[in-house]
């Protein structure tokens, strides 16, 4: 990996770290139906990632980084909803959207540098 995926990477772990043991105080029915999405989302982000770092060309990569702008947004909507449930704080729901969006903000600039190298050839 490269130095800019190997660190989105890592972040990621991090935030499926934090959002497992999140998924795991929520009540027990939850956990096996919003709690499941949210790892499954969670999860889908990570594969993302290693997919778009593996692709062989830069138009796979770009394809796999807008499925995984895609995916950011559904696990954010996922969590908005699991705030409004009442099992996500305020202060969690804040600390972890902002976590996601540096993720997302990783995730521009590694598709602005595959967009601007297409350019320049």
């Amino acid at each position: 990996m490269l130095k800019q995926e190997s660190i989105i990477y890592t972040k990621m772990l991090e935030v499926a770290k934090w959002l497992f043991d999140c998924v795991n105080t929520f009540p027990k029915k939850q956990r096996f139906v919003l709690g499941q999405q949210i790892e499954n989302s969670t999860l889908a982000v990570i594969r993302l990632i290693i997919e778009a770092n593996g692709a062989r060309s830069p138009e796979m990569s770009l394809q796999k980084l807008e499925v995984l702008n895609t995916e950011l947004e559904v696990l954010r909507s996922l969590l908005r909803i699991a705030h409004g449930i009442g099992f996500l704080k305020v202060s969690s729901l804040g600390y972890i959207v902002s976590q996601i969006d540096e993720v997302g903000k990783m995730r521009g600039g590694w598709a602005k540098r595959y967009k601007s190298s297409k350019s320049d050839v």
